[in-house]
């Protein structure tokens, strides 16, 4: 998203205002009818006040509830202070799933890091629910992408990371941002999602940093009783 407090502030010669609302009103106008959203991260690019109450009043027009984490271009304390009640940045429940969002955030980094509480917060509600689906989303990719410029400023301790995911076998998912392109791969069955922005994409698989062309996008995610997880990109020049 990467909203910035002027409303006609570009980002990489592209509005993300209006790529935004371009999203939101895709969205709102699909035969396609979500049960919730996922925001993961970069919501502000300025980290300014204005930039979350902008946001949040134009996801509230889709009347859902909406999992909203930090990305490295957050103020963190804003995101979560004028979060309205019906967002979270923790915890979503969607019938039978369990959806974990994490703070990978690093304070004046671009790069990732899960922080001990962190950690620990994932762990917890892993073991507290055994019996739910579990999706986890946070913002930096914690897998390599095979783009050396980004993966250099990707999540830190994948280590940590996977050293918890490996101890469960009801996570279904997990979904990051930070990479502004679409990815996935199958890890150990559990299937993992990078997910283009809603304004300017990389190009994918470059040694060094370089713009792709392709258009605003976002990702729809069907959940099914058994766990299994189908998703799309939708790109809004698609017909």
């Amino acid at each position: 998203m990467h909203l910035s407090s002027c409303e006609n502030t570009l980002f990489r010669e592209k509005n993300p205002n209006h790529t935004f609302n371009q999203v939101i009103a895709h969205i709102d106008n699909s035969e396609w009818k979500p049960d919730a959203l996922i925001v993961t991260g970069d919501i502000s690019n300025d980290g300014t006040k204005i930039t979350y109450d902008r946001a949040y009043k134009k996801i509230k027009e889709l009347r859902l509830p909406a999992l909203c984490i930090p990305g490295n271009h957050d103020d963190r304390k804003n995101l979560i202070k004028h979060l309205p009640s019906e967002f979270s940045d923790t915890l979503l429940v969607i019938k039978n799933f369990i959806l974990i969002g994490l703070d990978s955030t690093v304070k004046s980094s671009s790069e990732g890091l899960l922080s001990s509480d962190e950690l620990e917060k994932m762990q917890y509600i892993l073991q507290e629910n055994t019996s739910k689906n579990v999706i986890i989303c946070l913002h930096h990719q914690p897998v390599i992408i095979d783009s050396d410029w980004i993966d250099k400023i990707g999540l830190k301790n994948k280590n940590d990371f996977f050293k918890i995911i490996k101890e469960y076998d009801h996570i279904r998912g997990i979904f990051f941002g930070h990479i502004h392109q679409n990815y996935f791969i199958n890890h150990n069955n559990i299937r993992m999602y990078g997910t283009p922005s809603t304004c300017r994409q990389f190009m994918p698989k470059e040694k060094n940093f370089k713009m792709d062309t392709r258009p605003p996008a976002y990702r729809r995610i069907e959940l099914f009783e058994d766990g299994t997880i189908k998703s799309e990109v939708v790109w809004l020049d698609d017909k």
